[in-house]
């Protein structure tokens, strides 16, 4: 059985493309085409506008079933590492990765249908309100920058920092931000 990518469920032989059996057909598929240009045009126009009825909740739906049917496939218990970050939506990863808090009020979402495990409607939210697992990680200082004599060398120097919205903490350790960091990302 040939594998199918979610939108082609949707597209019908003929209606939204034209099918060829092999490669071979193509070429009479062509000719065919250029001698028929109103049913040429109707099938491209039929398969622009399938495409374009896509949206993002279909895209969802598809990935978190293919990811459903990959992991009960696993032989392996699937454990976070010490020291890792829980990502719950849009908006934890935004605040993860945020330089300041101007910097992420140009991002935020505010929108919890982003997140992995949308919380029941009435949930009373806790700190930061959206999202809900963000609680004030920031990205290994090493993990973020070109530490090469000719790119950055001394941005992770932790008594001078390139940037202070960056962990020095160890792996294994929750990676909070530089101690002078004066931003309290965990309210963030």
């Amino acid at each position: 059985m040939r594998h199918k990518e979610f939108y082609e469920f949707g597209l019908l032989p003929n209606v939204h493309y034209v099918a060829v059996d092999t490669p071979a057909d193509v070429p009479a598929a062509v000719r065919f085409l250029r001698a028929n240009d109103g049913y040429a045009r109707a099938v491209a126009e039929a398969g622009r506008a399938r495409m374009a009825s896509l949206d993002i909740a279909q895209l969802s739906t598809f990935m978190a079933e293919l990811l459903s049917q990959y992991a009960r496939r696993q032989a392996y218990k699937v454990r976070p590492q010490q020291g890792s970050v829980r990502i719950e939506c849009e908006d934890d990863l935004w605040r993860h990765y945020a330089l300041s808090r101007g910097w992420l009020n140009n991002y935020l979402t505010e929108d919890n249908g982003t997140c992995v495990h949308v919380p029941a409607h009435g949930t009373a939210l806790r700190p930061p309100g959206w999202g809900g697992s963000y609680n004030g990680s920031k990205p290994r200082c090493v993990a973020s920058h070109d530490l090469n004599p000719i790119a950055q060398p001394k941005a992770c120097n932790f008594d001078h920092p390139f940037s202070t919205s960056e962990s020095w903490e160890p792996e294994g350790a929750f990676p909070k931000a530089h101690p002078a960091n004066k931003e309290h990302w965990a309210d963030a």
